[in-house]
């Protein structure tokens, strides 16, 4: 029979610190604790086999970050690095950690120590080990999602009570992800541990606030473990990369409203999964993980020295300030975005060898857990690509998860085709060159990663 164990740990930054997303040079300084942020862990043994599951409430890790935590959580358990499932919840209110330009300046305090504050679970769940049972759900989730590509995904502008009504519903619900899929593990017939899987965005609160908290999916993880004392609920992101919750951008008044009634819809749902628990069959234990990497867009080493220097060029005009909003009225092409893209194609330059340009590669990683199989991937997935995967490996019971082991997207063929935000841009604010055909060449890897743990 499998062991785990579960636990959490604080990694709550000092006030003052930057927080991370919604635009280049914000200075998003936090300014309020609304909730705490955790680290939460499930530790697993069967037989030899010992895996950890990390969930961590920040937008994302950069490659050199996820090393470093896998690392110490490894040395902590006692197992390999390449066994440390570790994703993040992709909450826009937390820290900044580097990786992307612009979007926060990381605070070299909080990231040199954020990895012993993460052991600290690793070392409690280890006490906790013991035998468990384990039992899913997957139950409706409708109305807290909408597809930003193609419905009205930026609400900005749209009617706050409408949309704060359970009953609201997007246009294209089949663009989002209509359930919520719900793993617990119970010890002497009481819940230990709870993993929730949801494709949406953690973007309740947007750029106008400067608080601290775990958003919508954070605070649903709080009010379970707190309807249920002694649990430790793990969220796990789906193929969010187009998706949003129904309400983002708001004010702050407006944002907290949001935040109440949003949380309150998905912890309802998720608690929907826990009374209609069934056991699975199987308490199989496997994991893998690979580096892969994709054909990157064929920009010579000579032209990315013109694209620095056309930038350098945009920015040295007379007239111009470190106002970052400014200079376009194209919302890719302010001051501050251009400002992002030179910083990348610099990080780009400086890693050429001779005229051969970067290709850094992506970390798949699958962990097959009973019946359950975990597919992660180090970007955002479209929900488009999801359903493609899902639809090639005609099995049940796979989570996609996205953002284990990196940051960055993976954009659907619309998408790619579109060279915009997700396609080109992110890309070069990560110091990478954009991918050529990620939308025709990640299916298939992430296909080929899950069918190494699925009999």
């Amino acid at each position: 029979m499998m062991k785990a164990g579960f636990a959490r740990s604080d990694i709550t930054p000092r006030l003052g610190v930057q927080l991370a997303g919604y635009g280049p040079y914000r200075n998003r300084a936090a300014m309020e604790i609304v909730a705490p942020l955790n680290a939460r862990v499930m530790l697993l043994e069967k037989g030899r086999t010992r895996v950890v599951v990390v969930s961590l409430e920040l937008c994302g890790l950069p490659r050199e970050l996820d090393r470093r935590i896998r690392g110490a959580v490894a040395a902590a358990a006692k197992c390999q690095p390449d066994a440390v499932f570790l994703s993040v919840t992709h909450t826009h209110s937390a820290p900044a950690v580097g990786g992307m330009a612009g979007w926060g300046e990381a605070d070299a305090m909080y990231v040199e120590t954020l990895p012993t504050r993460v052991v600290a679970a690793v070392i409690a769940a280890r006490a906790n080990l013991g035998r468990v049972e384990w039992s899913a759900a997957e139950v409706p989730c409708e109305g807290i999602a909408v597809n930003r590509e193609t419905d009205a995904g930026f609400a900005l502008n749209a009617d706050l009570g409408a949309r704060l009504k359970p009953s609201w519903r997007p246009k294209h619900p089949e663009q989002t992800d209509p359930v919520v899929r719900v793993l617990a593990a119970k010890k002497d017939g009481k819940i230990v541990g709870v993993l929730h899987h949801f494709a949406c965005h953690p973007v309740v609160y947007g750029e106008k606030t400067n608080a601290i908290h775990g958003d919508f999916v954070g605070e649903a993880s709080s009010r379970i473990e707190a309807a249920h004392p002694g649990v430790v609920a793990l969220f796990l992101p789906g193929a969010l990369g187009d998706i949003n919750p129904k309400l983002n951008h708001r004010t702050p008044r407006e944002s907290k409203r949001a935040l109440a009634a949003i949380s309150r819809m998905y912890a309802a749902a998720i608690e929907g999964g826990l009374k209609g628990l069934a056991p699975l069959a199987d308490d199989a234990l496997a994991v893998d993980r690979r580096e892969v990497r994709f054909t990157r867009k064929a920009w010579s080493k000579p032209e990315i020295e013109w694209r620095i220097k056309k930038l350098e060029t945009r920015l040295s005009r007379i007239g111009v300030t470190d106002w970052p909003h400014g200079g376009s009225d194209s919302p890719l092409h302010t001051d501050g975005m251009e400002l992002a893209r030179l910083q990348g194609l610099r990080q780009i330059l400086a890693t050429c060898r001779g005229d051969r340009t970067p290709n850094p590669p992506v970390g798949l990683h699958v962990l097959r857990l009973g019946e359950i199989v975990l597919l992660g991937c180090g970007l955002e997935l479209y929900h488009e690509l999801g359903q493609k995967v899902l639809a090639e490996l005609k099995v049940n019971n796979v989570w996609l998860v996205s953002l284990v082991g990196g940051m960055g997207y993976a954009p659907d063929a619309a998408a790619q085709r579109r060279a915009g935000y997700a396609g080109d841009f992110v890309p070069l604010i990560s110091g990478e060159l954009p991918f050529e055909k990620i939308d025709q060449e990640l299916p298939g890897a992430l296909v080929n990663m899950a069918r190494r743990v699925i009999a």
